[in-house]
């Protein structure tokens, strides 16, 4: 029987642990019901409730198309205030369209009543007040909110105005005014609509835009946000210090060298006579170096290094050429006027690529050194000893803690929170430093154990909240972070004609004895998780964008790039970028895995993997996302023309200030039907590729 009790008692503390959670959710529902302000007896106001008629009445009407009319017109006079003796005029029926008021006459704000006879049956009419200035003022028809009423199905009519106020106007003989109108001719497209069109059309092309060119940031952040392909992703730690370390004197020296390289290509662009030159020096040391690379492999090792690091200086200038060989052409297209809006495009990219050349030139710089000097020491930290390997641990340790904070202190120069990027930086350099020495002194077991896995876990986290805090510390990022001040920019010594605040040599100091320290304790000959490193670094990153709304950085960019489309696209692109990176990213960790297994089983590298097993299986679902995305920029694109970001929702917007609600059902129309129809050309899309 006490297994029975058991169960019947373990029932009832679920049904138990049920009531509970329907209780809370129940407590937590009706909180946020009284904090969302919920009140259901505003909405039944009846002031509330016609115009929220109108509104829907005005938007579910669209001015689409207009009219041409035959506008037939009769008069009578009236007076206002009616004069001792005053005698009403006699009225004829006549054959033609003829009114008639009743009373003739009558005190300001008082109803009368207009007839109509003989004007066309089941049509538009309009009544006019006519002072004796000739000033025309419509006037709304009793019971009706808009300025026309309509005729019985014989001609006739009977409505009733209202007297306006008038100063001075009493005793005086006015005119009132019918029109009658008849549609002549066939409906054409309004203004309106032409001006919608060519804003969907703007918005269509800025959202296509937006989503191009986030593509392929997109596609190649994906790889490094999928868990599947960083988590076993490791480098010599040797290798990987010297490249960080590395890496600012490459970007020096390849903005100056590269980037002179880079000039002298886009000089071709704007006729400049080193440029033939530069050209055929070019071409000649890209065919002496192709030649060079490929004869066959000697059997000298040092002849195959040299070879490898000719390749990479090949590479770099040739890509640097090659770069400004394009922006050249891009400049001298854009100055052809017969191209028209051809030549602005390509002249645009011409002169995207001169503003970019510098950076470029810098990062290919980076980049080219680093490798150069990876290869140069690779085989050499593969021999050291254990000791020297944690010396040259300490000494490249602490040149790329320095960089690394170095760098990220210069951003928090730039804007005040950014300064928590440092003590973060500096966290994740600390955190590697106790579980180091626990290592040291205690081994590592045969068999993996929860209690030495949860005890560096421990440890790891402890390093870096003491690092955290020592840093934040030291460098004052609380005044940052509350006060929102910029740190202090008094220089501490100056190299080269180079001034560096004592801001930046604290983080550095920083950076060099933490990243000395765990630099010295984990040695060259250790392997670096790089792939976790790279997956958690850029899922934080494609996080932090995403978090953004498109319309504050639709904000952000009116002010940089001003009002119009150009800031749509940019704010739309730098979101897509994030949100496509995710969905692709998901689609990557969710390929099958037998293809990879499969490859790898061969021998094949990790670069022919994702190109043999990986990209086939993602390219479908890729095609889908990035349809999808366009479907969302074109009406994301309508928000982001609230706040000037060009497109279809700047013009709807001021239809809407204006309670223009026609004009804006017309935008509405719009977004709707190109809605749909990118959603039915993605269906196919995918039937068709899928």
């Amino acid at each position: 029987m006490a297994p029975q009790n058991n169960t019947a008692s373990q029932r009832s503390f679920r049904r138990l642990l049920w009531i509970i959670g329907l209780a809370a959710m129940l407590i937590i529902f009706a909180y946020g019901w009284t904090v969302t302000d919920i009140d259901l007896s505003v909405p039944q106001q009846p002031t509330r409730q016609i115009n929220v008629g109108n509104a829907l009445q005005e938007l579910l009407s669209p001015n689409v198309f207009t009219q041409e009319y035959d506008v037939t017109v009769s008069t009578t006079t009236f007076t206002i205030g009616c004069p001792d003796g005053f005698t009403p005029p006699e009225v004829t029926p006549s054959a033609g369209p003829y009114i008639v008021v009743e009373p003739a006459c009558a005190n300001a704000n008082e109803l009368v009543t207009v007839n109509g006879y003989n004007f066309a049956g089941d049509q538009l009419a309009r009544l006019n007040w006519i002072d004796l200035s000739g000033e025309r003022r419509i006037r709304q028809v009793v019971g009706r909110d808009g300025d026309n009423f309509i005729t019985r199905d014989d001609g006739t009519f009977s409505v009733q105005i209202e007297v306006p106020r008038i100063r001075g106007s009493a005793g005086q003989l006015h005119t009132i005014e019918a029109q009658g109108r008849v549609p002549s001719g066939p409906p054409q497209i309004s203004q309106t609509t032409d001006l919608v069109i060519e804003k969907m059309l703007e918005t269509i092309f800025l959202a296509l835009i937006a989503t191009t060119v986030s593509i392929l940031p997109a596609a190649i952040l994906s790889f490094f946000a999928a868990y599947n392909l960083m988590r076993n992703v490791r480098t010599p730690m040797g290798g990987l210090l010297l490249s960080v370390a590395l890496l600012p004197v490459g970007f020096v020296l390849g903005t100056f060298l590269l980037g002179a390289l880079g000039n002298v290509m886009l000089s071709v662009g704007t006729g400049g006579a080193a440029a033939s030159a530069g050209l055929g020096g070019l071409i000649a040391f890209a065919s002496v170096a192709s030649a060079r690379r490929m004869r066959a492999s000697e059997p000298s090792d040092a002849a195959n290094m040299g070879r490898a690091i000719l390749n990479a200086l090949i590479v770099a200038v040739v890509a640097i050429a090659v770069f400004g060989l394009l922006g050249a052409v891009g400049l001298l297209l854009g100055r052809v006027s017969q191209l028209g809006f051809f030549g602005t495009f390509i002249g645009s990219i011409g002169e995207l690529i001169r503003l970019a050349m510098p950076l470029v030139a810098g990062i290919a710089g980076a980049f080219t050194l680093s490798s150069i000097g990876t290869a140069l020491t690779r085989d050499a930290l593969k021999t050291v000893s254990v000791n020297m390997s944690h010396v040259l641990g300490a000494i490249l340790g602490a040149l790329s803690g320095a960089v690394v904070l170095g760098v990220v202190a210069f951003l928090g120069t730039k804007a005040a929170w950014l300064g928590l990027l440092t003590p973060v930086f500096a966290a994740g350099l600390g955190g590697a430093i106790l579980p180091q020495l626990y290592r040291r002194f205690v081994p590592k077991p045969l068999e993996p154990s929860h209690s030495d896995s949860l005890t560096m876990t421990v440890l790891g986290w402890l390093g870096s909240i003491v690092a955290f805090l020592i840093t934040y510390s030291l460098l004052n990022v609380q005044r940052a972070v509350v006060e929102g001040a910029l740190p202090s920019s008094r220089t501490a010594f100056t190299v080269a004609g180079l001034e560096v605040s004592s801001y930046l040599f604290e983080a550095l100091l920083i950076g060099l004895v933490l990243g000395g320290l765990a630099g010295g304790l984990a040695g060259t000959r250790s392997n670096f998780p790089i792939g976790q490193v790279l997956y958690t670094g850029t899922r934080t990153l494609l996080n932090a964008i995403r978090s953004i709304e498109p319309l504050i950085m639709g904000l952000v960019f009116v002010i940089w790039v001003g009002i119009g489309p150009f800031a749509g696209v940019l704010a739309l692109a730098l979101h897509s970028v994030a949100s496509l990176g995710k969905l692709y990213s998901e689609q990557v960790e969710n390929i099958d895995t037998g293809p990879i297994e499969a490859l790898q089983s061969t021998g094949a590298n990790r670069l022919q993997t994702i190109m043999y097993a990986v990209v086939p299986q993602i390219i479908p679902p890729y095609i889908a996302f990035t349809m999808y995305r366009w479907d969302i920029n074109v009406r994301m694109s309508t928000i982001i023309g609230f706040v000037g970001g060009g497109g279809i929702g700047f013009l709807l917007q001021q239809q809407i200030n204006l309670l223009r609600y026609r004009d804006a059902g017309v935008a509405v129309l719009a977004i709707a039907i190109v809605v749909s129809v990118l959603d039915y050309a993605s269906a196919f899309i995918r039937e068709r590729y899928t």
